[in-house]
């Protein structure tokens, strides 16, 4: 039995037996790729849609399996399955310090060998994996064609974020073979968002209907409005509000209903810096939640589906720039702009009408009313 792949502007059709790698190739996509294996992980992908056969993730860290990555050379598909290549952010590579010195102006240069093999193009950007909130950025300035060590620069405005030992001011012996890891490479403009999910609209009914699933959403956000981890996450979001607007886009997610105005998850998230440590607490939470309302296993798992499935587009290390189709928008200050359409203020909850003048706040994508931000105030 076939089974149709899609990646990226292409398709593929996988014959009985074949490798999604194979079919790939056969059909001229060109995925990266090096040992056919599953050793060197280099073909890795992630499947936006459809089952992973457990062989396919066996060797992958929890956290990529939990993220839906597998190795293509290793899954035979059995259905159709839509593919992306992997996020960056979700990438990291140990590697080994050969080198590390100050140039002239002030930047670091670093040669180092990776754990294992790296595709990567001179010009293209990795961050040093340092655990803050800003991990420095190392600029690749090696050719993968011609180079057996990797070589980057870091600028000397990061420098001081570097762990001592890649500041290059220790001596070789100090350094040399010193351990530490490369998150990425990033391209100029990180990868488009997440689709929406394949619905399943007897989930909802399953569920309870819009009762049950609002009980459960009221008592999961008085959980996280209490939570000293999550709650900085909604200063200026009412309660109230942060339950309308997941139960109307849980809703159109499971059901496949036009119902959810706002923003799609990698705009709503843009600028927050959430890891996979955060996001599981949040998760934590709503299992919790859901056990408590008396859900069955089965139920919950079909919910998370939902919940784990945007994950990519809201766990990162940087912020991400706020997009309105493929145009790039400004996130800092504040405005005041007339509106082209009606609205809701998000401080009084109040309508605002089409032509009204309103306070726009970049960086969280917030507006206020007249009311709430006078112009003479």
């Amino acid at each position: 039995m076939s089974h149709v792949l899609s990646f990226e502007n292409g398709h593929a059709v996988a014959q009985e037996g074949e490798t999604v790698l194979n079919a790939l190739l056969r059909a001229g996509l060109e995925p990266a790729f090096s040992c056919k294996s599953g050793s060197c992980q280099t073909c890795m992908l992630q499947a936006e849609r459809g089952d992973i056969p457990e062989r396919a993730q066996r060797v992958l860290p929890t956290h990529l399996r939990r993220l839906r990555y597998f190795l293509p050379c290793r899954c035979v598909p059995t259905g159709a399955m839509q593919l992306r290549r992997p996020h960056p952010n979700d990438l990291v590579v140990g590697c080994q310090l050969c080198e590390a010195s100050v140039q002239a102006d002030g930047c670091i240069s670093l040669v180092f060998e990776t754990g294992r093999p790296l595709k990567y193009r001179s010009g293209q950007q990795m961050r040093v994996v340092t655990g803050a909130e800003n991990e420095p950025l190392l600029t690749l300035t090696s050719c993968p064609e011609r180079d057996l060590l990797i070589s980057g620069v870091v600028d000397a405005d990061a420098a001081s974020l570097l762990p001592r030992e890649l500041q290059g001011t220790l001596g070789d012996e100090e350094t040399f073979g010193h351990p530490f890891e490369l998150r990425g490479p990033f391209d100029d403009m990180p990868p488009r968002e997440l689709p929406a999910p394949d619905a399943d609209a007897a989930l909802w009914e399953d569920l309870g209907g819009d009762a049950k699933v609002r009980a459960v959403m009221e008592a999961f956000y008085a959980k996280v409005y209490a939570d000293e981890q999550l709650a900085p996450f909604f200063v200026k979001v009412t309660r109230e509000r942060a339950i309308d607007k997941q139960f109307s886009f849980m809703k159109q997610c499971v059901t496949g209903g036009k119902l959810y105005m706002g923003d799609r998850p990698r705009n709503a998230h843009h600028w927050m810096i959430i890891t996979h440590a955060l996001f599981d607490h949040r998760q934590a939470l709503m299992h919790a939640t859901l056990v408590e309302h008396g859900l069955s296993d089965a139920l919950i798992e079909r919910w998370t589906v939902y919940e784990e499935y945007f994950r990519p587009d809201i766990v990162k290390s940087a912020r991400l720039p706020r997009t309105l189709g493929n145009q790039v928008v400004r996130t800092t200050g504040v405005t005041r702009e007339v509106l082209g359409e009606g609205s809701v203020c998000d401080q009084c909850g109040g309508e605002v009408t089409s032509g009204e003048t309103v306070l726009l706040h970049h960086h969280m994508g917030t507006i206020s009313c007249e009311r709430c931000s006078p112009a003479n105030a």
